[in-house]
């Protein structure tokens, strides 16, 4: 039996003690959206396999937290609340299941772990210990993002039949943490390889994933897809994918990905039965039948981060799910771990393929 996420009083009335596991580049954005609830969620841990990375983080903090080399360590420190997982993706599942087993609660980056079972796995111990595990999808709090949600909530285009997504950006950060293969020595950005990112789609696509799972509220059925490394020849994480996806609901994702543009931008068009909505990076035009086109264009007050940590803590206060809870985030997910059976498998993936085995 699951246990409970009651309110727990003592909680309530003491500060959020964070540790923070992974102090790459990735972390910079982390460390500054917690900089504006440092009174209540200060941060009293910091762990890095880099033991002169965490001095720098630590020397910039208002107050000296405790720093390890060894996440296990972090984990057994009793002044550590909730941790933030920051770290390379194929180490999510292991990290996150010691945290909750440690009693903490996690915000762990996407993905929650490689595969669909593994991620299953994850969010099943969250709810058998009866912890708070959100995973940092912070793309919910991008202000184009919850204007679409709303007008899409309110019904202004009806209901949603088609949405077709492109992606497009340069390679990844060159300076990236190097993984070392145990056999050889030969150090690889660790988003290059399968082992350690699984795939383009799970590493950068996920978020827009998310986003449209947080419109369609609608189960994968069935998806094709192409792709490959057609540009950076060598890696094993594609530069370039195509999907095609049906949901529960009727509705269709058509969804193409690039990782060698010049840039980067996406756009995104949906269709319902009453309008459309186009999203061209941080512009909309909502068109609606009968009516001259409206445009709205955005900018956000507040980092996403900042706001992500916010409902976090609430959850961890309240203990109440995250938005960004894991069920949410393994729908997410599905279309990524779809798209990478589809190609490699060349054929069809369907509802069945994501069947709690016996």
């Amino acid at each position: 039996m699951a246990a409970s996420l009651a309110p727990l009083a003592a909680q309530e009335l003491r500060p959020i003690r964070i540790g923070i596991i992974g102090l790459g580049n990735r972390s910079r954005n982390h460390l500054d959206g917690l900089k504006l609830h440092r009174a209540d969620a200060p941060i009293t841990a910091l762990c890095d396999l880099d033991s002169s990375r965490a001095a720098r983080v630590n020397a910039a903090l208002p107050e000296s937290a405790a720093t390890y080399t060894d996440y296990r360590e972090l984990l057994a420190d009793r002044n550590v609340d909730a941790v933030v997982i920051v770290s390379p993706n194929f180490l999510h599942r292991e990290m996150a299941l010691a945290a909750l087993k440690a009693g903490k609660d996690v915000l762990v980056e996407k993905p929650l772990a490689l595969t669909y079972d593994a991620a299953r796995e994850v969010a099943a111990e969250a709810s058998r210990l009866g912890r708070v595990l959100a995973v940092g999808m912070q793309r919910r709090y991008f202000p184009a993002d919850a204007r679409i949600r709303q007008l899409v909530e309110e019904g202004r285009i009806g209901a949603i039949h088609f949405i077709s997504y492109n992606e497009f950006r340069g390679d990844w950060n060159p300076n990236s943490w190097k993984f070392s293969d145990p056999v050889t020595g030969a150090e690889t950005n660790w988003r290059y390889l399968r082992k350690t990112a699984g795939s383009s789609e799970l590493e950068l696509s996920i978020h827009s994933f998310g986003f449209v799972q947080s419109l369609l509220n609608s189960s994968l059925v069935k998806l094709s897809a192409s792709g490959g490394t057609v540009h950076f020849k060598g890696r094993e994480t594609r530069d370039l994918s195509t999907a095609i996806a049906d949901f529960s609901n009727g509705a269709r994702l058509e969804y193409s990905f690039c990782g060698f543009a010049p840039g980067a931008w996406h756009n995104c068009n949906i269709l319902g039965e009453k309008g459309a909505l186009e999203l061209h990076d941080n512009r909309l035009v909502i068109r609606s039948t009968g009516a001259k086109p409206e445009t709205e264009e955005f900018r956000a007050a507040e980092s996403a981060e900042s706001q992500m940590y916010r409902e976090f803590f609430r959850s961890v206060r309240d203990r109440t799910p995250s938005p960004l809870n894991a069920q949410f985030a393994i729908e997410a997910s599905k279309l990524a771990y779809a798209i990478d059976i589809a190609i490699i498998e060349n054929r069809a993936v369907t509802a069945a393929d994501f069947t709690p085995r016996a």
